[in-house]
């Protein structure tokens, strides 16, 4: 036999191996996503879950009762989740963004019970609309190992799964992201533009980063859109309110204010045992100064710093660079200035789409350096060190060391500045590309 016809041979031997390795590593990966996302959900030992604020909230609003009054939402949830919480409880006294309660209202419409079930097929429906959505806008095609790669990498990444197994309303926030991203994209600015509102209406902080980049590209109709439709939102939820004539605005800003001032569960200090769960810089920088004030300012700092130089070269060469690798960058510098946990680093999932269309070409020395910097984001390795700390399994005199606090818990924080840096570097690398080249 000679040697074309060997190779004749040997071709879907080799392709049939890599379709059934692939195939076995979406397998794999989906069963851990079903037993850390939705199983948990399903099993959590108590009804208490991310889904109770904004279901017990909603609720309220839609009996036309303030949503900020924690005797309000105490007697409510006594009612649908059959448990009490004390009226000190920080988790009762809401002040949650007035669009959201709109947007949440279908799911408040039903029984608690009917609701979760519900809520858990809209997020699993939201993933899945997250992947869809950026496999086309990435040009992503069935049947191409990067495709299968990319699937099995959104199944294993946790903060999905965190997000799923706590009812998180960020996986439904970046599904609507997404599909705004997909549909800005075939040049459908208002359909993108009320995504995005709705998305900044449930999670300003994640929303707002992403529509920033449409009004730098001055894609007005988009951007008059997403506010317009925020606004329009808050607005029936302020006049639904005022209707019903419910008493909420100064319980509302009471609330607002004691989320900031008052609030240990989300606190990033020391006050806050579980504070290596947060990913924003205020975590490592409060280790390093061990001053709030000081951490908060360096935080918002940097930030800004990253949006300038992010927003710099964006303008640089506006006819150069991937769209979607500009979005990336953006993507992660919104993780790092203000409140984020662990389940919001699911916006990971837009660098990541990135980087498959990129492990080729010229880009693929950044593609690889950033799919390692996101390696920490296949497990909630902070939360695990965190356990082993409370069983006592880490030694004192390691925690009580400075790069224990300082680089170790914070490690997940350390690597989305790293991988922020590496995006905004290869976009500036596009943006120096002379006008007759191009970069693949």
């Amino acid at each position: 036999m000679n040697a074309s016809s060997k190779l004749q041979y040997e071709k879907p031997s080799t392709s049939t191996n890599l379709k059934l390795f692939l195939w076995l590593l979406i397998l794999l990966a989906g069963a851990e996503f079903v037993v850390r996302g939705p199983v948990r959900f399903v099993r959590i030992p108590t009804n208490w879950n991310d889904l109770s604020q904004n279901y017990t909230a909603s609720k309220l609003w839609l009996q036309g009762q303030s949503p900020a009054d924690p005797r309000n939402f105490v007697a409510l949830w006594k009612q649908e989740g059959h448990s009490r919480l004390d009226l000190n409880d920080v988790r009762t006294h809401l002040a949650p963004p007035l669009g959201g309660l709109v947007v949440m209202s279908p799911i408040a419409a039903f029984p608690w019970k009917i609701a979760k079930l519900i809520w858990l097929g809209v997020l699993l429906i939201s993933f899945a609309g997250t992947v869809w959505a950026l496999m086309l806008a990435a040009g992503l095609r069935w049947g191409e190992p990067r495709n299968s790669i990319f699937i099995a990498a959104c199944l294993a990444i946790a903060p999905f799964q965190t997000g799923l197994s706590t009812g998180n309303s960020t996986v439904l926030v970046i599904g609507f992201c997404s599909t705004a991203i997909l549909a800005a994209g075939y040049r459908n600015d208002v359909t993108a533009g009320v995504l995005f509102g709705i998305a900044c209406s449930l999670k300003p902080q994640i929303g707002a980063f992403l529509v920033l980049y449409y009004l730098v590209r001055q894609r007005w109709r988009l951007f008059g859109t997403a506010v317009a439709t925020t606004t329009a939102l808050i607005a029936v939820a302020v006049l639904y309110l005022q209707l019903r004539g419910a008493s909420w605005l100064q319980d509302y800003i009471h609330n607002a204010r004691g989320f900031v001032t008052a609030n240990p569960i989300d606190d990033f200090s020391t006050a806050n045992p579980s504070r290596f769960t947060l990913i924003n810089l205020q975590v490592p920088f409060f280790s390093i100064t061990r001053h709030s004030s000081s951490a908060n300012l360096l935080a918002l700092a940097v930030g800004g710093v990253l949006v300038c130089i992010w927003f710099y070269w964006l303008l640089r060469r506006r006819e150069h660079g991937s769209e979607l690798l500009v979005i990336a960058a953006i993507s992660v510098i919104a993780l790092l200035p203000v409140y984020h946990r662990f389940y919001d680093a699911g916006l990971l999932i837009v660098p990541l789409c990135w980087c498959m269309t990129h492990l080729v070409g010229q880009s693929k020395s950044t593609a690889r350096i950033a799919l390692l910097l996101m390696t920490p984001f296949l497990l909630p390795g902070s939360a695990v060190l965190q356990q082993l700390v409370l069983k006592g399994h880490v030694p004192n005199v390691v925690t009580a060391s400075w790069w224990w606090d300082c680089i170790v818990m914070p490690h997940e924080t350390w690597a989305l500045l790293l991988l922020c840096l590496v995006l905004l570097y290869e976009i500036r690398r596009h943006a120096s590309v002379p006008a007759h080249e191009e970069l693949t």
